[in-house]
């Protein structure tokens, strides 16, 4: 009996891993509902329900912290402040506002995809083809009638893989897909039904496969079996499925990037447990009297102590009264700031900024670890959508020598300063740079676009005479204020996005 569903021992090593890292991501109601999962239970031997009922109150207490989840959308947010950029041909230009068939566009999809990447190291993105026995006509193209898709799959829906050298070339000749379908809809509920689509590579030939359960025969029986065909009408030659990862696209997943921080998340999530349970017990304070014999209780307290600026509460001669209160300074507490100033230093940035005193060089080494993780990321993102969208220009039969899509890798923790850029101005009016060394660091922050031939052109065309005599660095400093501003007159409007850019 063929096990459809078998899943590879390194998605079997990394699947607890993804879980801890979404559950993180989705945040406090997520992590609460999985209950003594990552909140162990006071004297978990003990079964009582008074027991149970302390534990439900111990984990309401707890505050769970989300810095996996701002870390992971502020990541995402540094790569997408600047617009992707691509180049299609015209009849893919519609792809983009519906990438998979569903209304997503290229940009959301590819957001989600960099998402995957930074958080659990894995996705993987399919490009599908819609049945056809004969070549696609162009007006059939062209009126969207016959169109690819591009579908971008969670890592826990892809449980299994096998490659091989098919003409001396490593390739993808089996993937094994997770998926569900609607199967029952009443118009106010509906019931899913999961499956698998299994991707074959055979004798170089690419078939897609359909396998369902079938009750009677307690199995999976294979229920659907197509060869997709390409714009020409011709087998494909292989699988087109282009793995994410978050250091390279091969079928090896990455380890996850978010791993370390979601770990401490459930550490400091822990401790925060305890620092509650013990404010909650120790942290009234507690009024104590010494020296008050029973007699006194019972004859002048009559039993009772009032408390309060409007009540007297009368102490016998030796008598003392007192307030017990816990320190502030508890372990819980220490072990909760100690994790937190962990976090930081892994990524954790959103935690109070500023708090922490760095020396330049600390900072800009704990700036590049991070951004080179990021960078990574966003260019295996990249790679694997460039690939994607030549797969689909070849069912178009279009050319895809100059097609790509590219996120951003500047990001705005690496931006100059205006003091700094104003310096670089400087440094190009003294001759200590040339002019394109002062238009790369200036497009490296983010600030121009332009080729050196538009920019050029544009200055010219504007009449604007940036030429400075060759005098000290304190003279061009002293102009580098007014000079930046005829720079930034000199500079057209944005492109519109998905043109391309330098």
């Amino acid at each position: 009996m063929p096990k459809v569903n078998h899943t590879r021992d390194e998605y079997d090593s990394l699947k607890p891993d993804w879980e801890k890292i979404r559950d993180c991501i989705a945040g406090e109601r997520q992590v609460k509902e999985k209950g003594d999962e990552y909140l162990p239970r006071p004297n978990a031997s003990d079964t009582s329900n008074e027991n149970k009922t302390r534990f439900d109150s111990y984990l309401q207490r707890a505050v769970f912290y989300n810095v996996t989840g701002r870390t992971h959308k502020g990541l995402i947010g540094q790569v997408f402040a600047k617009e992707p950029a691509f180049v299609l041909p015209d009849l893919m230009k519609t792809l983009p506002d519906d990438i998979d068939g569903g209304g997503m566009t290229l940009e959301q999809q590819a957001k989600k995809a960099l998402g995957h990447s930074v958080a659990y190291g894995r996705a993987g993105i399919l490009v599908d083809f819609p049945k056809n026995d004969k070549a696609t006509s162009r007006a059939e193209l062209m009126a969207g009638k016959v169109r690819p898709t591009v579908t971008l799959f969670d890592p826990w829906d892809i449980i299994n893989w096998r490659e091989a050298f098919v003409n001396g070339k490593k390739l993808l000749t089996l993937i094994v897909l997770s998926e569900s379908e609607v199967v029952n809809d009443d118009g106010f509920k509906q019931e899913n039904e999961d499956y698998y689509r299994v991707l074959r590579l055979v004798n170089g030939v690419y078939y897609s496969q359909v396998w369902y359960w079938d009750e009677e025969l307690n199995d999976f029986v294979m229920e659907d079996e197509v060869m997709p065909l390409n714009g020409a009408g011709r087998p494909w030659e292989f699988i087109p499925f282009n793995f994410i990862g978050a250091e390279n696209n091969t079928a090896l997943p990455s380890l996850p990037p978010l791993k370390d921080l979601a770990d401490l998340n459930i550490a400091h999530y822990r401790n925060s447990a305890d620092y509650e349970e013990a404010c909650f017990i120790v942290g009234q304070p507690t009024p104590v009297f010494t020296g008050l014999t029973k007699e006194w209780v019972d004859d002048v307290l009559k039993g009772e102590v009032q408390l309060g600026s409007r009540a007297a509460i009368a102490l016998p001669v030796g008598g003392e009264g007192k307030l017990l209160q816990a320190e502030e300074n508890s372990m819980s507490k220490e072990a909760m700031e100690m994790k937190e100033e962990q976090m930081k230093a892994i990524g954790a940035k959103l935690i109070e900024p500023g708090t922490v005193q760095k020396t330049a060089t600390e900072a800009g080494i704990e700036e590049a670890s991070s951004t080179s993780v990021l960078s990574s990321c966003a260019k295996c993102v990249s790679a694997a959508y460039t690939n994607a969208l030549k797969w689909c220009a070849q069912f178009l039969n279009q050319a895809d020598t100059d097609i790509y899509y590219e996120l951003n890798t500047e990001f705005s923790v690496g931006m100059m300063s205006p003091a700094a850029r104003q310096q670089l101005i400087a440094e190009w009016q003294a001759n200590a740079i040339s002019k394109e060394e002062m238009r790369d660091g200036l497009k490296r922050a983010g600030v121009a676009w332009q080729t050196m031939e538009e920019f050029d052109d544009a200055v010219a065309e504007a009449g604007i005479d940036l030429g400075v005599p060759v005098g000290s660095a304190a003279s061009a400093a002293a102009q580098a204020a007014e000079d930046a501003k005829k720079l930034a007159a000199a500079q057209p409007a944005k492109p519109a996005p998905g043109a391309k850019k330098a």
